[in-house]
């Protein structure tokens, strides 16, 4: 992979962040219910309406849980395709020190962990030897293991941050 390959894959996945926002956005304007309500996807043999979607948004407290559920998956999305796009190219270019040594590295490896584990925190013996870690002005430390990772905590504020701080590192430091 070549470094604009590597950025031009860091944009897809930021894209498709922003179509979850977006998508999401539109799942609460009751505008959408009537299209929803008579909208199929079509793939092969298959067909499937989208007469359920449109029933979970029209209740808020379902529309809530799924939007939150739906964001968190492209949250997810977003930090776990980027950490592992910049960690196998930094490991293809031999650049894997340079990127282990960034001050949001241990940081964004345990958010990236987490995220990858039903978004619960689990530390394994080398983790809790390098806690805590902090970056901005959130700190892990080993009180949060076994603990489900709060968006108050770390949510799409900062899971943006950090996409864009990586995406800097791609573009300014790696070759």
């Amino acid at each position: 992979m070549t470094k604009t390959e590597l950025l031009s894959q860091l944009e897809n996945a930021k894209n498709n962040f922003i179509l979850v926002l977006a998508s999401t956005s539109l799942f609460s304007n009751e505008k959408t219910y009537p299209i929803l309500d008579e909208s199929t996807c079509k793939f092969g043999k298959y067909s499937i309406e989208f007469k359920q979607v449109a029933n979970m948004m029209k209740k808020e407290s379902d529309r809530n849980i799924a939007c939150k559920e739906y964001v968190n998956m492209g949250l997810r999305i977003l930090i776990k395709e980027t950490f592992e796009l910049v960690k196998d190219y930094s490991k293809e270019t031999q650049q894997k020190h340079t990127f282990e040594s960034q001050s949001w590295f241990q940081f964004a490896r345990i958010i990236r962990n987490c995220l990858s584990h039903n978004f619960k925190f689990q530390f394994n013996d080398y983790d809790k030897t390098l806690l805590p870690i902090s970056w901005k002005n959130k700190t892990i430390d080993v009180s949060f293991d076994n603990t489900p990772l709060q968006l108050s905590f770390f949510g799409y504020i900062e899971a943006w941050e950090l996409f864009d701080e990586m995406r800097i590192f791609v573009k300014n430091t790696l070759q």
